[in-house]
């Protein structure tokens, strides 16, 4: 499947036909179907995945079964490249969303050809903090809100995310369970805050999380 045109995607769009060629020596295209498992918690890290297409999610299981979402990634980003980049085991598991396709990169060999590439390390340091930043804010909304706050304040920042993203997948990235966000989105139309998976009242959806 290296036939996708790897010149295409920003990333490597600087790359020379050389480096494009070497590139595909060392990777490899792969199509996901929804909850398809790209690597599971524990794993070697021996491969940088590249999101190309679709979505991702990555979660851990706690000890009871229940899965935890810790983070979503949209096409065009690394996912957890910080466990080959340190050399320990994938920390998480990272599944696909409907249908996606990754670029599969033996990273040993990523790293000595074109880790020093500015477009490279540039790219990898920018992603390392929003992904920082990312998990700070989803451990501290965790953390300081209830569910029904959690959701307000996600409502709020998405607002259109009622009719894109299916509920249980919104209901398993604020970690509550699809009957709770059902039970909440309900209370939400009773107060006439939210009507017909639109918000019509954002101000009452600020006051209930700040």
């Amino acid at each position: 499947m290296n036939n996708f045109n790897l010149k295409q995607i920003g990333l490597f769009s600087s790359f020379s036909n050389d480096d494009i060629l070497y590139l595909k020596t060392i990777s490899h295209i792969k199509k996901f179907k929804n909850d398809d498992i790209l690597f599971y918690e524990g794993d070697d890290s021996d491969n940088l995945y590249f999101l190309i297409e679709g979505k991702a999610e990555v979660y851990k299981t706690n000890r009871k079964g229940k899965k935890i979402v810790l983070t979503q990634f949209s096409s065009l980003s690394f996912i957890a490249e910080v466990s080959p980049y340190v050399k320990i085991k994938f920390p998480a598991t990272a599944k696909s969303i409907n249908n996606s396709v990754v670029l599969i990169i033996v990273y040993d060999k990523f790293e000595k050809r074109f880790l020093h590439y500015p477009q490279i390390s540039s790219f990898i340091i920018k992603s390392l903090a929003s992904k920082i930043v990312r998990f700070e804010k989803t451990f501290s909304n965790s953390l300081m809100m209830d569910a029904q706050e959690r959701i307000a304040k996600y409502l709020y920042e998405h607002e259109g995310c009622l009719n894109c993203l299916k509920h249980h997948e919104i209901a398993e990235s604020l970690n509550v369970t699809p009957i709770t966000f059902s039970r909440i989105l309900k209370v939400f139309k009773i107060e006439k805050i939210i009507q017909k998976n639109k918000v019509i009242n954002k101000e009452r959806l600020y006051k209930l999380f700040s």
